[in-house]
């Protein structure tokens, strides 16, 4: 499995499943979708989606990660890891120092693990009354000579 890129739509099966635990009358064409700076990432297992991501960039120099939703039929196994890698390196690429996202406090494992680190205090969203934190992934720029 590799991650490629996708359209924004195609997230949208996804995040319904396991952003918004499965409610048909919600809202999955966020802010930011569709901008030229926005990329979606995502990983197929044949021709099912299986996780997705979304990328946006929130200023020259900083990423913010959103909507990132791995099928429970696939947690564990890497995939989310996969997709999570794929997407700073595509950060790192793009000239980012910086990602940041909004995570559920029951997935700050997964990015610690991944070197995310946690900043600030528990909040919940507007979208899902769910506790999160801020998480921030600093990339190391290469010194120039």
């Amino acid at each position: 499995m590799t991650p490629v890129r996708i359209a924004s739509a195609d997230t949208h099966d996804l995040r319904r499943l396991v952003l918004r635990d499965g409610h048909p009358d919600v809202d999955l064409a966020w802010a930011g979708d569709d901008d030229a700076t926005t990329i979606h990432l995502g990983v197929r297992d044949g021709a099912d989606l299986v996780a997705v991501s979304t990328w946006l960039r929130s200023s020259d120099d900083e990423v913010q990660l959103r909507g990132m939703a791995t099928d429970p039929s696939v947690r564990g196994s890497g995939v989310g890891r996969l997709l999570l890698d794929a997407g700073l390196d595509r950060a790192r690429r793009d000239g980012a120092t910086l990602v940041w996202a909004n995570a559920r406090v029951t997935a700050l494992d997964f990015y610690t693990a991944a070197g995310f680190e946690v900043e600030g205090p528990v909040f919940a969203t507007a979208e899902t009354g769910l506790p999160h934190r801020r998480i921030m992934f600093r990339i190391a720029v290469p010194p120039t000579h």
